[in-house]
């Protein structure tokens, strides 16, 4: 984990809000237990994640800025915090902070950008960039206050500009992580930049739903025998989207995205298998693109390194 001590700085081109940006409550389909359930990969994720917080401290009392060593700055309020209890905060807190802008830390810390329909259902978010926000204080995780949030200025993914149809969303269950749409939000585009407010801690997201037009099919992946849902994760990264899928559905050995959500007839994918076995990655990367009843047989997953997985990932289309 990365220490860095807080900077005080003026969040460059946006002022304030006080007003908060509720997230949706409305029911969905929950996905199902969380996959991969191997102890090993699991650990693989927790690792990768880890090693990407950074750690912040400031004064409760006080209106503070921290800067990201990526460049991204948050503004919190004064007195904006309490405990469980509902009391307020004081005195210094520590906030932790990821953030994930590309498709390798999406994969290699298993937070991809699938979002809950209002009505049931999922389908592929385009993320202008993920965040956790933690704050706590000796060791209780705290909570702010109702009607206060955050302000985040952050960087437009993959050198682009500000989309103007980004959306605040917000995440669900930690272990398979899908994305709530707030039901009111701000998110201001400044040249390459997304000016964001957050009305709550932990999982928050910068998206949009990737909007398709034409038949969409089921998908269906088959890896080579012993590897399962139990000890393996299976991704779809969407070309020319900021965009990373998981598959979920598993029967007689073969994966599959139904019932949850379909995808697009001739739509250009990879297809990203990862199992950890004795501690190594073993990998697979497939391009595809997709016919209607699409069934993908993945021939082997082969040993490699995290940094060189890492490194495969970033050249994903």
């Amino acid at each position: 984990m990365k220490h860095l001590t807080k900077t005080i700085a003026a969040l460059v081109g946006i002022t304030l809000l006080l007003s908060a940006c509720k997230k949706d409550d409305e029911p969905v389909v929950s996905p199902p237990e969380p996959v991969p359930g191997s102890i090993e990969l699991q650990s693989y994720f927790n690792q990768n994640i880890s090693d990407e917080v950074e750690a912040f401290t400031i004064d409760a009392g006080s209106n503070e800025n921290i800067i990201s060593s990526k460049g991204t700055q948050l503004v919190f309020y004064s007195n904006s915090l309490q405990h469980a209890n509902g009391t307020l905060v004081t005195g210094n807190v520590t906030i932790e902070l990821l953030e994930i802008f590309d498709k390798s830390g999406m994969i290699r810390m298993n937070a991809p950008t699938l979002g809950n329909l209002p009505g049931g259902g999922n389908a592929p978010l385009i993320s202008g960039g993920e965040f956790r926000v933690r704050a706590y204080q000796d060791g209780e995780e705290l909570e702010l206050v109702d009607g206060y949030n955050y302000g985040v200025n952050s960087i437009v993914p993959n050198g682009e500009l500000a989309d103007p149809y980004m959306e605040v969303f917000y995440g669900r269950n930690s272990d398979t992580l899908t994305w709530d749409q707030a039901d009111s939000s701000f998110v201001g585009g400044n040249g390459p930049n997304y000016v964001t407010y957050f009305d709550s801690l932990n999982w928050c997201n910068i998206d949009q739903f990737l909007n398709s037009v034409g038949p969409s099919t089921n998908v269906e992946v088959q890896l080579p025998e012993g590897f399962t849902n139990l000890n393996s994760a299976l991704f779809i990264s969407i070309d020319g989207a900021n965009s990373v899928v998981p598959v979920w559905g598993f029967e007689n050995g073969v994966y599959t995205i139904g019932p949850y959500y379909q995808l697009p007839v001739g739509m250009q994918v990879h297809f990203i298998a990862l199992a950890v076995i004795g501690g190594v990655p073993h990998t697979a990367i497939v391009s595809a693109t997709l016919v209607d009843g699409h069934l993908e047989v993945i021939p082997s997953l082969d040993a490699t390194t995290d940094a060189d997985f890492a490194s495969e990932l970033s050249n994903l289309p």
